[in-house]
């Protein structure tokens, strides 16, 4: 009978232990999410000018979607990234 107690006694404090730890890391997941989000995010540069990519890199762009889409896309705009 008194190793059934020690045993019982064993796995109800395991059992807090592991409940406590997990408690801690579920709020400092939270407060790590909440001053992530506080943080502000990098603000893209600004659009870069029409003139950076040439005609001939163009055409060699708009020719791989026309092919690509068979005729259907359009090159809008391209961007370096």
């Amino acid at each position: 009978m008194e190793n059934l107690a020690l045993g019982l006694e064993l796995m109800v404090v395991g059992m807090a232990s592991v409940f406590v730890i997990l408690i801690i890391v579920i709020l400092l997941g939270r407060l790590m999410v909440t001053l992530t989000n506080r943080i502000p995010a990098e603000r893209q540069s600004a659009k870069p000018a029409a003139g950076d990519v040439d005609g001939g890199t163009r055409s060699i762009i708009e020719a791989a979607v026309k092919e690509l889409t068979g005729g259907k896309g359009t090159v809008k705009e391209i961007v370096k990234l």
